[in-house]
């Protein structure tokens, strides 16, 4: 059976959660070492078993030696060069490390002598993402996703990569389809919060109020602490002419940050063009005290807060 230190690093990070933490990593750090004891007297007497070896490596691993670990490893291709597991591990503890070129080799040497090692891909997918070459690692996380639709780090890393690179509605789906499998998934919500905003950003830049609206409210589903995802919200209001609208939009942002100038600001003009011209000197007096650059509330009537404010 194929053990791999991808599955092992994820376990490692669950481990000691919550009440006994130190009862529990206590009794595994006791069995990790029996492990390492076990199989240490197995390859004593079978010390041309690669196998064996990387069965070991594991047991180093989960105990936390990661360098033995990789010298381990290191024996078993000394023993079975085309031994495509160990090139996978070696590939995953070279990446831990941060020798991403070494890793980037042990992981193609894993593919070459097994192309459908689905371990390989994730890996090497995200190591090149994580080395700016979004473009190629991507084609590898889209093929384990298809074969593979249950690997959640996979689709949250594909995720990352494409807001990277600009194409937020592929992080939205990859993100949603994440979220339907795990829902309770570390930073998916928020990431696809940021994915909605994203594209809520570009819609506006377009002069598409309309789309925009949607995008906003879905990320507001995911969000609703970060006073930026409401201004956006005020501005595509704004755009459709919702005065009311809007005025609730900025609203939010100022009950979360109560000095939001740009809020305030709008919520001035929003008033001017409601006729509630009273409200509108509170607000716009209110900027000019924020803003000394502003000396005249007709300087502040003439200023600018759009969707260049949040892109900048």
């Amino acid at each position: 059976m194929m053990r791999f230190f991808l599955l092992w690093a994820l376990c490692l990070l669950c481990w000691g959660v919550g009440q006994g933490e130190g009862q529990a990593r206590k009794a595994y750090n006791i069995w990790a070492k029996e492990k390492v004891r076990y199989l240490q007297s197995k390859v004593t007497r079978s010390p041309y078993d690669p196998q064996l070896r990387v069965l070991l490596a594991k047991a180093f691993y989960e105990d936390g030696k990661k360098f033995k670990a990789r010298e381990q490893l290191q024996e078993a291709l000394e023993l079975e060069p085309d031994f495509a597991e160990a090139h996978c591990n070696l590939a995953v503890i070279f990446h831990g490390q941060g020798m991403a070129g070494e890793a980037r080799q042990h992981f193609e040497a894993a593919l070459r002598q097994d192309s459908t090692m689905i371990e390989a891909m994730a890996g090497l997918g995200t190591l090149l993402c994580a080395i700016e070459q979004q473009a190629e690692g991507l084609e590898y996380l889209e093929k384990v996703a298809t074969l593979d639709p249950q690997r959640t780090r996979a689709r949250y890393n594909m995720a990352v990569a494409y807001h990277k690179i600009g194409d937020f509605k592929k992080a939205v789906e990859h993100l949603e389809a994440l979220l339907a499998v795990d829902a309770n998934y570390s930073g998916a919500r928020r990431g696809l919060a940021r994915a909605y905003y994203s594209l809520t950003l570009r819609r506006l830049q377009a002069k598409q109020p309309e789309l925009a609206l949607e995008s906003i409210d879905r990320a507001l589903v995911y969000e609703r602490e970060d006073g930026n995802l409401f201004f956006a919200k005020g501005l595509a209001h704004l755009g459709q002419r919702q005065y009311d609208r809007a005025e609730v939009a900025f609203k939010e942002v100022v009950a979360l940050e109560e000095d939001h100038v740009p809020a305030l600001h709008n919520l001035g003009t929003v008033c001017e063009r409601l006729g509630r011209l009273q409200e509108a000197a509170h607000y716009y007096e209110r900027v000019r005290a924020l803003t000394p650059h502003l000396a005249t509330i007709e300087a502040v009537k003439h200023a600018t807060y759009d969707v260049e404010y949040l892109v900048e």
